[in-house]
């Protein structure tokens, strides 16, 4: 291309850059409120933006009430500090419907002057399967939880798998409305089918026993593995707060011959 003069290169460079499936700006930082100078043809059509409608603004009139302020504050951090990111945020075409845009900044310089390219692409697809997935998930975890009735004021729940934070947030939830709604006064939780992390699992199962104990409600675990009986064992502070037994049928044998009170 060194044989073309700098009209035609200027000319091939605008029809790659309109032909692509990615919208671009430009935008001059050394200009009063960093505004568009450039932008192609793909951006019009994501935005429904005319070129002519935006050069001399600044990119902001994309952004919406729902527009997270988080998102907001990393691109300001990044043209502040002349660094480039890249960030996903809810942005809004003109006719006001909403999209989700994969927004990377990143600062050039030319002939000694700075500017910032952008480029954005509608991932909203993508995002709107992301909170389905998110929601799947959070749906896999409720039926993974089941609590069941056994006898008037006693119920069960066995918990299998990793029970990282999330789930453990659910089962409380969970078993404060079931204990609740049904005056329930004893819980079993049986944890033979969990991953065991070391002292993480003991401290929410106290953190469950204490939220139960304040709703009126007993609670007792099950199914200890000999090495998270070691694991209780080893913990000073929680000795003896927990009331443990090796099996489901134990526990309901000791609740039916001697109920504790809260």
């Amino acid at each position: 291309m060194n044989h073309l003069s700098i009209e035609s290169r200027l000319a091939i460079l605008e029809a790659m850059l309109n032909g692509s499936r990615v919208a671009t700006v430009v935008t001059d930082p050394q200009q009063n409120d960093n505004p568009i100078i450039y932008t192609n043809q793909t951006f019009e059509t994501l935005t429904g933006y005319a070129r002519e409608d935006v050069i001399g603004l600044n990119c902001r009139f994309l952004q919406g009430e729902e527009t997270n302020p988080a998102a907001i504050r990393q691109l300001k951090e990044a043209i502040a500090t002349n660094e480039k990111t890249t960030v996903t945020l809810l942005n809004y075409r003109k006719d006001g419907t909403p999209f989700w845009n994969r927004l990377n900044i990143e600062p050039v310089t030319i002939e000694g002057r700075p500017y910032f390219i952008g480029t954005q692409t509608n991932v909203s697809t993508e995002e709107q399967q992301r909170v389905l997935l998110s929601e799947q998930e959070e749906e896999i975890n409720r039926l993974l939880l089941p609590i069941l009735p056994i006898r008037d004021g006693l119920a069960a729940v066995s918990l299998i798998g990793k029970m990282n934070d999330e789930r453990f947030t659910i089962l409380i939830s969970k078993l404060s409305e079931f204990v609740q709604k049904n005056a329930t006064q004893h819980v079993i939780i049986d944890i033979s089918g969990v991953i065991w992390e070391d002292h993480p699992l003991v401290i929410k199962l106290k953190m469950i026993q204490d939220v139960m104990r304040l709703m009126g409600c007993n609670l007792y675990v099950t199914g200890l593995t000999p090495k998270a009986a070691i694991e209780i064992a080893g913990l000073q502070d929680l000795n003896g707060s927990l009331v443990t037994f090796s099996t489901v049928q134990l526990a309901i044998q000791f609740i039916e011959t001697a109920p504790l009170k809260v």
